[in-house]
């Protein structure tokens, strides 16, 4: 399964702190998704160290490691993000939004379910329920 992370209001709870628990969903993800895990943030644009010279400052030095383990993804800015998603394998894409034309798209593949909507605003501890009650989707569940 590919887990795809965004980095505003998932990782990062706002321009100067990381999320609450973001270390521990970090560990956890690459623990159980360590060949399958990528960036799906503008933060990346097909370069993996970006993010990590972007934000790797606000971090302790183990998380900044763990992101160094996270795979580059691209697209055209002036298509959507979804552009970079394998919809032919199972997925979660943690992002905290959608835009109209994302939406739809998901919609098209059968996916909505697949977007984990990270609302850090809502719940400041998303990131540790998310690792106490790891989502799957239905098709990754369905092929085990």
């Amino acid at each position: 399964m590919n887990i795809y992370l965004d980095i505003d209001g998932v990782l990062l709870a706002n321009d100067h702190h990381p999320a609450n628990h973001s270390k521990e969903f970090l560990e956890y993800v690459l623990t159980n998704f360590p060949d399958s895990t990528y960036w799906l943030t503008t933060h990346c644009q097909g370069d993996a160290t970006r993010p990590v010279r972007d934000i790797g400052h606000l971090f302790d030095n183990e998380s900044v490691e763990l992101m160094k383990l996270i795979k580059p993804t691209s697209w055209q800015y002036s298509s959507s993000k979804t552009a970079a998603i394998d919809f032919y394998k199972p997925f979660l894409w943690f992002d905290d939004d959608l835009f109209i034309n994302e939406r739809k798209e998901l919609i098209e593949h059968n996916a909505l379910d697949n977007w984990i909507e990270v609302d850090l605003r809502k719940d400041p501890d998303m990131l540790l329920k998310f690792i106490q009650s790891f989502p799957l989707p239905a098709e990754y569940l369905d092929k085990e």
